[in-house]
């Protein structure tokens, strides 16, 4: 039974498998059989195994998971490191925050231990039941895809060797193995979404609709993502430039595209733009496509889309930074590096704005709209401005783009 496991493991590890290993472990049958298999795998190609486990304060029972997690690597010799998550304010959606709370915290200890790669013990079962829960959000070709084997996120390698394996065959692995693990008591509580799922997969499975029929099903529409990814880039390169920061699309060629490919593009491009995480909302960015073939202005996602001299025009909209605030040498709006010849700790980076823009001669000659001009950064004593590399104001002064304009292009094509 561990010798499927142990393969799997290999195909994601590659010939030359890193130094240091992370494996994050809840105390569940997942996560235990994952740390198991890799304490074999790791003994045999020499790698340091690491073990994180993140309590986000929310379940009595957790303790119980925690103590059972730590006995183990205590059994196996491994380093055991446990994080405690207290940034749950009542707000928002508990599950998604959680989630980016916790990759956030495993990739700081990641740093911290120069580990450059977490293994994570999703199924098979997760990759169904995912399937299903998106089918039924009227998903796409992205919700609709596999969750990726491995993937760069946080600057940290991801990867998930179970993603072909069920549930049940980890279990029969552990039993054998004389290894014990906890069961969430959520898993029967019908209130969770996930759970009413696994049910309705039993009877789903009577229809021939099972969890490995579910999982192929999820991996053709990975390979569809990917084709249509190629293609969104091929019409970027085509069509698409990055002047300053700024997207320009050429809007005769984008009326062409058809209109999957566009909205990819304008999805893209809007994220890129605003750095947030997910994707804007479906509705909104339909809005904005019609409006810009049109020849008409929307704003949506903290990002500003016009229209001139031919041109789609995509940038941050200005009350979307209006506060935004940096030192010189730090990152600005997540994006933009201004550094010159002072490092006076009381300048400040902010944006450039429409009254400091209209007191500098030559700005129409940079060929960008006037509002992407005015949502620039720029550097500030109090109420003097100092410098606007942007417009040309102080060539001792340089912004840079983080990761440089060909990360707007290779963006499409990694997830």
């Amino acid at each position: 039974m561990l010798a499927p496991l142990i393969a799997a493991i290999e195909a994601q590890m590659g010939a030359t498998p890193p130094e240091r290993i992370g494996v994050a472990v809840s105390g569940g049958g997942d996560s235990i059989a994952l740390m198991a298999a890799l304490v074999h795998y790791c003994r045999d190609a020499s790698v340091e195994l690491h073990v994180i486990t993140v309590d986000h304060g929310l379940r009595e029972e957790a303790k119980n998971e925690i103590a059972l997690v730590t006995d183990l690597c205590a059994r196996w010799n491994l380093p055991h490191h446990v994080e405690y998550w207290t940034g749950w304010d009542g707000q928002g959606n508990l599950q998604a925050i959680a989630r980016d709370a916790r990759y956030e915290i495993m990739a700081d200890w990641a740093y911290a231990n120069r580990i450059g790669c977490i293994a994570l013990g999703h199924t098979a079962d997760d990759q169904a039941e995912t399937f299903i829960m998106r089918l039924a959000r009227g998903s796409g070709v992205d919700g609709l895809s596999a969750m990726a084997a491995r993937r760069v996120h946080h600057g940290i390698t991801w990867v998930r060797p179970f993603l072909e394996i069920e549930r049940t065959a980890l279990r029969q692995y552990l039993q054998a193995a004389g290894i014990n693990w906890c069961e969430d008591p959520s898993n029967d509580s019908r209130e969770f979404e996930r759970v009413r799922v696994r049910d309705a997969l039993t009877i789903l499975g009577t229809l021939g609709l099972r969890t490995e029929t579910l999982v192929e099903v999820s991996q053709h529409m990975s390979r569809a993502r990917e084709a249509l990814d190629w293609q969104t880039f091929l019409a970027a390169q085509e069509m698409a430039q990055v002047i300053h920061g700024v997207i320009s699309i050429d809007l005769a060629k984008f009326r062409l595209l058809p209109q999957e490919t566009a909205r990819r593009l304008m999805v893209h491009t809007l994220n890129w733009t605003s750095q947030h995480v997910y994707p804007p909302r479906k509705d909104p960015v339909a809005r904005a496509i019609a409006a810009v073939r049109t020849g008409q202005t929307a704003t949506l996602d903290g990002c500003q889309v016009s229209v001139e001299n031919g041109m789609i025009w995509v940038f941050r909209e200005l009350n979307a930074v209006k506060d935004t605030v940096s030192e010189v040498g730090d990152m600005w709006d997540d994006r933009w590096l201004i550094t010159g010849p002072e490092d006076d700790p009381e300048l400040e980076v902010r944006v450039l704005g429409y009254e400091a823009l209209s007191g500098i001669e030559g700005w129409r000659d940079i060929g960008l709209p006037r509002a992407a001009l005015a949502a620039s950064p720029a550097v500030w004593y109090n109420d003097q401005l100092v410098a606007a590399p942007f417009v040309g104001l102080d060539d001792e002064w340089t912004v840079e783009l983080d990761g440089g304009k060909d990360a707007f292009f290779a963006a499409l094509l990694s997830h």
